[in-house]
């Protein structure tokens, strides 16, 4: 009989307003059951910071020139972070995925910085934290999302899907997953294909008192 594990994932995206949180039960292959899904927004100091550090990094030398804001800043998410965990009461066992907020991301140059300490968060919350599980797929010829594939592989093969399937995931950034069967992980092909609302999303945060291009 296969083990099924609780698992929490914490994720924000390229907008940079807030963590989403889902609790799923999976046997890490081919089943998976959501539990729970809940937002939690940023506060407004997280916010500003998060999206005037943006503006400041465009290339991998502004990472240590701009070093102690980010330091700064990364503990403030982390900490936002052990609040959600602590919030959402969560069995001993659940396992924690700890994404954190992309701050500078760049396949070419094989880097991609998240904003998130995952070794503090495991000191705050005594759970087990899996974080930095992007850099190892960039080092190895990816793109930095190496989960993604393998959830449209499996949500593909549980609703029966006719092969080949494509998934457009339209975010900040806009990005292509194409399944080709159901079986065999190395035909899975995954990669960035543009911008998505980021582009939009910075207009109206720039025109508007709105942070983001809410219903388009």
């Amino acid at each position: 009989m296969q083990k099924n594990w609780n698992s929490l994932g914490l994720m924000s995206g390229t907008s940079g307003d807030g963590v989403d949180a889902s609790i799923i039960r999976t046997n890490g292959i081919d089943y998976y059951e959501t539990i729970k899904d809940k937002y939690f927004e940023y506060d407004t100091d997280i916010y500003r910071d998060i999206h005037n550090l943006k503006e400041k990094i465009h290339k991998i030398e502004h990472l240590e020139k701009h070093k102690f804001e980010i330091n700064d800043l990364e503990r403030k998410i982390t900490i936002f972070h052990a609040e959600i965990i602590k919030n959402l009461k969560i069995k001993n066992d659940t396992i924690i995925g700890f994404h954190g907020q992309t701050i500078y991301h760049n396949p070419a140059e094989k880097i991609s910085k998240q904003l998130g300490n995952g070794e503090l968060l495991n000191q705050l919350t005594n759970k087990k934290i899996v974080f930095d599980f992007r850099k190892n797929d960039i080092l190895n010829g990816g793109q930095g999302a190496p989960l993604t594939p393998i959830f449209h592989h499996l949500i593909s093969t549980q609703n029966k899907m006719k092969f080949p399937v494509c998934f457009l995931n339209i975010g900040g950034i806009s990005n292509v997953t194409i399944v080709k069967d159901n079986k065999d992980y190395s035909e899975l092909i995954s990669k960035d294909i543009g911008p998505g609302n980021c582009l939009i999303d910075k207009w109206v945060r720039k025109n508007s008192k709105k942070k983001f291009d809410e219903n388009g």
